[in-house]
């Protein structure tokens, strides 16, 4: 029974290390965090990731978008990352150096029975060919959405494939039959 209570927090730290070791290869870490989100451990990663990209010389532009797609990604994981059945949220964030571009790379716990909505919002995000289609599809959303039970209205997604220009790329790893871990990798071209 025990191997059941922790394979979903061994699972989510397997996998960060499996993207840590990969990404070590090719690519420079900047941040990267793993277990429970607060406010408070929201706050000094916000100061880390703005610490290190500034220091990269990031210029003005490409720095506010990965600065806000790191914050909105956060939150995000904090609240709307599910718990599992002993309460406990297992994620992970990692930003990375990969070429001319900034990743900003997050992982939560997802319910199995969430991933068709997920997956079907973000191919709706992903299906538009320009910013000015988004921004459309983003303001119609505004306007004819209510507030979920944790507060949002499902614009998170949207803003941050606003904010990077770049299509989201996501990857659903099944756990067992209750939870998988999502992941989602947004990009910032820094040219």
């Amino acid at each position: 029974m025990s191997d059941f209570l922790h394979s979903e927090k061994e699972f989510v730290f397997q996998q960060y290390q499996k993207l840590l070791n990969q990404y070590q290869n090719d690519e420079t870490i900047l941040v990267s965090h793993y277990g429970e989100l607060s406010q408070s451990v929201i706050s000094s990663l916000e100061e880390s990731v703005e610490e290190k990209v500034v220091s990269m010389q990031v210029s003005k532009g490409p720095l506010k978008k990965i600065f806000f797609i790191s914050v909105e990604t956060l939150q995000n994981v904090l609240i709307h990352g599910e718990k599992n059945n002993q309460g406990e949220q297992h994620n992970f964030f990692i930003l990375v150096k990969n070429g001319s571009a900034i990743n900003v790379i997050s992982a939560n716990l997802v319910a199995n029975s969430s991933i068709p909505a997920l997956e079907k919002q973000i191919s709706i995000i992903n299906s538009f060919e320009d910013e000015k289609g988004l921004k459309s599809y983003y303001l119609e959303h505004l306007e004819n959405n209510t507030l979920s039970e944790k507060g949002g209205a499902g614009l998170g997604f949207i803003t941050i494939g606003m904010k990077s220009g770049n299509k989201l790329k996501v990857d659903f790893q099944k756990i067992n039959d209750q939870f998988s871990l999502f992941i989602l990798i947004s990009s910032v071209s820094l040219g």
